[in-house]
């Protein structure tokens, strides 16, 4: 299996395990979405605006193009999230669907920030695919915790969840 093959499955996950989450939230009254939580981002309602804005800022470096995203305004958040994570997933699908496995292995250049001062880096873009597929992880299984502490298990969201079993069903 190639790299490009690799990340678009990684993708797929990605897609499954977000919309899990958002599925679980949308059973949620909203002020257990914004509840005080122990986990970075202080809520669920951030953690998941944290996943979504490294997903859009990533694909606005890669594409230039802005963000479509949903307003989030009380009595619509979880609607809104999903709004703007179905955006977002639809853009990454079809980028990603576009990519060679030349344009896979190239060297990026790009900007990053550490305490407000510009770094200039230089990467593979497999690397900044796989990091940006895999940074939600994380965020995801606090954020699952959250909602279930709350009620509302999103289940299993691991990837053998999405690869061996998801299948099954």
């Amino acid at each position: 299996m190639s790299k490009l093959e690799m990340i678009k499955r990684l993708y797929e996950y990605h897609e499954w395990a977000d919309n899990r989450l958002l599925d679980a939230a949308a059973r949620l009254p909203e002020d257990d979405l914004s509840r005080d939580a122990d986990i970075p981002f202080g809520n669920a309602r951030d953690n998941l605006l944290h996943i979504l804005g490294s997903q859009v800022s990533w694909l606005m470096r890669w594409t230039g193009e802005p963000p479509q995203l949903a307003k989030i305004e009380p009595g619509r958040v979880a609607e809104a999230l999903s709004e703007s994570f179905s955006s977002a997933h639809d853009r990454l699908r079809s980028y990603i669907g576009a990519l060679t496995e030349g344009q896979v292995e190239a060297q990026i250049k790009f900007t990053e920030f550490d305490q407000g001062k510009p770094h200039e880096l230089e990467r593979p873009m497999w690397e900044m695919l796989l990091s940006v597929g895999s940074h939600g992880m994380s965020h995801r299984g606090e954020v699952a915790a959250v909602l279930t502490a709350a009620g509302a298990s999103p289940g299993e969201i691991d990837y053998s969840e999405f690869a061996w079993r998801g299948s099954l069903r």
